[in-house]
């Protein structure tokens, strides 16, 4: 006679109950087994389906485990488990395919299954080896399973900011610069968060020896698990685009940093708005299906030669900023680093103030900041040294005016002559109309015809590509 689903679940229930108090019922399954698992195991693991890896609580932080804990953990119950059974159920439990399939069941058991979206969810949490600092007060606290940090700074802070070295070689290097301390400082609390409201960047530029070095060292150091050094190439234009992967390690990291950069290489600007600017992107982990992130980084370059920029526009001004490094001591100290670091917990107090600081003002970017700042992008703004040398601009004279396909001949000689990307005609009006010149549909083109172009402008006689509109 067939069982009904009642009769299958009373049996089901019985035998499980038989189970915990008989072991010659022979009931042992990975299943089972993974059940078990769960119940002892809960709030000390979790496992991320996104990269694939175990996590284990720590008392401060979900730490990734690359050691196998989970299957070994699952070898060790299952001898428990097994320990009063007959011998075939106990040769079973302890072959490796038993133990990895209870580590399998528990990967998707509701317990432990999380996505890469629930890791460090707060950006105004910092994990620390001593505890969770709320760095909207600049408490540090006891650290809490639900909230899921998996990251570290290599300290925990200090009461105080007491670093004396580290406030001397800041003196040092801004040649006694209040203003800009205080831009580094503010710099340096807001890289603790996961904040990118900012949307900006910092390139440190200089001679060798002058300590940019040292500050992205400290910074890095401190961070620990929230920074990533990434390569140059990510954030400079190429032919190819970045390997997935490459994207896939800024996830979660809050300070980004690169050094050194080749001469005459240009921004990757496109990326770099996205990495700054809160735009999601989609990367992957090897051997794992894609993903969607938002980057919460803030980036920290340095190098002795500036990359160029192809669109000098408000968004590029807001986003960058040149920090001058241009002191270099008489005699370097070469155990500086290592003093450094014994003031790291005093350090880390000290960019907590300036977090604090920063969220209270924004940053506040000095003289220094700002003319080096602007002295850059004067010198990458191409277009309007060619409205300089090459144009006559009269905005105000509605007879002075120009055809789009002449005013684009003479940009396209001149920006070919300085090695710098012509663009598209689109882009070319596009950036017109951006600076204020008005828009035409019918400037004469010097044989009885008409074109569209813009008023208030022409090209220097001097310079005229003359003849080429009938081309």
């Amino acid at each position: 006679m067939a069982l009904g689903a009642e009769d299958i679940y009373r049996l089901f229930e019985e035998q499980r109950h038989s189970r915990t108090h008989n072991s010659d019922v022979d009931l042992l399954t990975e299943d089972w087994a993974a059940q078990q698992f769960a119940e002892r195991y809960a709030g000390k693991l979790l496992f991320c389906h996104d990269t694939a890896k175990w996590h284990e609580w720590s008392g401060a932080s979900w730490s990734p485990n690359r050691a196998g804990v989970a299957f070994q953990w699952a070898r060790e119950l299952a001898r428990e488990l097994c320990q009063d059974e007959a011998p075939k159920t106990r040769f079973i439990a302890s072959k490796t395919s038993f133990a990895a399939g209870v580590e399998r069941f528990c990967r998707s058991d509701p317990t432990f299954a999380v996505t890469i979206e629930g890791w460090d969810a707060d950006p105004w949490l910092l994990g620390t080896p001593g505890g969770t600092v709320d760095l909207r007060t600049g408490e540090l606290r006891k650290a809490r399973r639900e909230e899921r940090i998996t990251k570290l700074t290599a300290v925990a802070p200090a009461e105080a900011p007491d670093c004396p070295t580290w406030l001397r070689f800041l003196d040092d290097v801004t040649q006694g610069d209040a203003g800009y301390i205080r831009f580094l400082q503010q710099w340096a609390g807001y890289c603790l968060t996961g904040d990118t409201s900012e949307q900006a960047l910092c390139f440190a530029f200089g001679g060798g020896g002058n300590g940019k070095g040292v500050l992205i060292h400290v910074l890095a150091g401190i961070l620990k698990d929230y920074a990533v050094n990434a390569a140059m190439e990510t954030f400079t234009a190429s032919k190819h685009d970045r390997h997935p992967t490459e994207i896939a390690a800024l996830r979660g990291a809050r300070l980004v940093t690169a050094s050194e950069t080749e001469q005459g290489r240009q921004w990757a600007e496109a990326r770099i708005k996205q990495l700054t600017g809160g735009d999601t992107m989609r990367a992957r982990y090897m051997r794992q299906d894609e993903f969607e992130f938002t980057p919460v980084l803030k980036l920290l370059i340095i190098g002795n030669n500036k990359p160029g920029l192809s669109n000098v526009d408000d968004a590029a001004r807001r986003r960058f900023n040149l920090l001058p490094f241009l002191f270099k001591p008489a005699v370097p100290d070469p155990r500086l680093e290592e003093k450094l670091r014994a003031e790291w917990p005093a350090i880390l107090r000290w960019m907590i103030e300036g977090c604090l600081d920063w969220q209270a003002n924004r940053l506040v970017r000095p003289d220094v900041v700002k003319v080096a700042t602007d002295e850059y992008f004067t010198t990458q703004d191409t277009f309007s040294q060619w409205l300089e040398e090459r144009c006559v601009v009269d905005r105000g004279n509605p007879y002075r005016k120009a055809t789009t396909k002449e005013l684009f001949d003479s940009w396209s000689k001149y920006a070919f002559g300085n090695n710098e990307p012509v663009g598209s005609l689109k882009a070319f009006s596009e950036n017109f109309e951006k600076r204020g010149f008005k828009k035409l549909l019918n400037v004469p083109t010097g044989l009885g015809g008409r074109a569209r172009g813009f008023a208030g402008i022409e090209v220097r006689a001097d310079h005229s590509t003359g003849g080429r509109d009938e081309d």
